[in-house]
């Protein structure tokens, strides 16, 4: 018997847009919160990679998606998760969604508890290290120019859990991407 980690660095993320724009979530809680972020679940033995990055694809934006394909996996390595008490090593197996129905939700219901405000299109030119998660900086590298490297990433100048808004800019400094 396979005994999981109640703290997986593994997730499956979703990416929803095209060279223009993203379908993010407005994160409310956790190692990027008041920033941007792909849907995203820890990966788990009680469902296939594919059925839980459609599954909370559906349940953070309400919308339907069938996986385009799947783009490849990234381990970013973030020090400051330490402050959090959170695994430094996230590792990250991406995929490129394609919505099929549903609606986007902008707001998430009152009578929930969740870690996003709801989801929102945001225009790439808008998505900064400032207000971005790193997977949502890959993801905006990969739309803009359909590369997807794969190498470790350690992102030293990354700064998380900050209480400011989302329109707001600190500058980070990140060579690797």
């Amino acid at each position: 018997m396979i005994n999981e980690p109640t703290s997986s660095p593994l997730f499956v993320c979703g990416i929803i847009g095209d060279s223009t724009a993203m379908v993010l979530n407005k994160c409310l809680t956790g190692p990027f919160k008041n920033r941007y972020d792909l849907v995203t679940a820890p990966v788990t033995t009680r469902a296939t990679l594919s059925e839980s990055v459609s599954q909370i694809a559906q349940l953070q934006t309400g919308l339907k998606t069938i996986i385009s394909k799947q783009l490849g996996t990234i381990q970013l390595t973030i020090p400051a998760l330490a402050a959090l008490e959170l695994p430094t090593s996230l590792i990250n197996i991406y995929y490129l969604l394609e919505p099929v129905g549903g609606q986007l939700l902008t707001k998430r219901p009152a009578y929930t508890e969740a870690v996003s405000d709801g989801a929102v299109r945001v225009p790439l030119t808008e998505l900064t290290w400032a207000n971005s998660s790193p997977r949502v900086m890959q993801a905006k590298r990969f739309l803009q120019t359909g590369a997807f490297p794969t190498a470790e990433q350690r992102l030293d100048g990354y700064e998380v859990a900050s209480d400011r808004s989302l329109k707001s800019s600190v500058d980070i400094s990140v060579a690797t991407l």
